[in-house]
């Protein structure tokens, strides 16, 4: 079963969804599943999971069919960040760009900012942002509030740029 052979309507004779609280239930018992019960297991990347008919799916990709009637097109973004809040006001179908482009700041990063660093030896702050794979510096700034603004517009250019983590 690919996730296109799975049917919205298959979906609901399987599960309930709770678009409110995001939470996936069994409607019918079997194979150690109790009616009402939470379904899928959370795994070590924080994504919920769930076998239906011997296949494991995203609860994120499910919560999109089971209310919309289709697969989403590109990458299901959670917007608050977690990963296992699949309420459907959380999620959002998103290219692949953008999805990355909402990412939580790396745990490396020492400024607060995405698309900031001190550079040690210029003694300065530096602006850069992802465009087309590649890094595009944005320049090197005395304060560092200076190299978030100038990313920040540079990425309001790019598009698709939602400030939900640093500045």
């Amino acid at each position: 079963m690919t996730k296109s052979s799975l049917s919205q309507a298959e979906l609901k004779h399987a599960l309930h969804y709770d678009p409110s609280t995001g939470i996936f239930t069994w409607i019918k018992s079997g194979q150690g599943r109790t009616v009402g019960s939470v379904a899928g297991s959370v795994n070590r990347n924080r994504y919920r999971r769930i076998t239906i008919n011997r296949k494991l799916l995203l609860a994120h990709r499910l919560a999109w069919l089971y209310v919309y009637g289709e697969w989403p097109t590109g990458d299901i973004d959670h917007l608050n960040g977690l990963r296992d809040d699949n309420r459907i006001i959380n999620l959002r179908d998103v290219s692949r760009i953008v999805n990355c482009r909402n990412a939580k700041k790396p745990k490396t990063n020492t400024s607060g900012i995405t698309g900031v660093y001190w550079h040690k030896r210029h003694k300065n702050w530096h602006a850069y942002i992802r465009s087309n794979g590649k890094n595009v510096h944005l320049g090197c700034f005395a304060c560092k509030y200076r190299a978030a603004s100038v990313r920040h517009l540079a990425m309001e250019i790019e598009g698709g740029y939602t400030v939900r983590h640093g500045v």
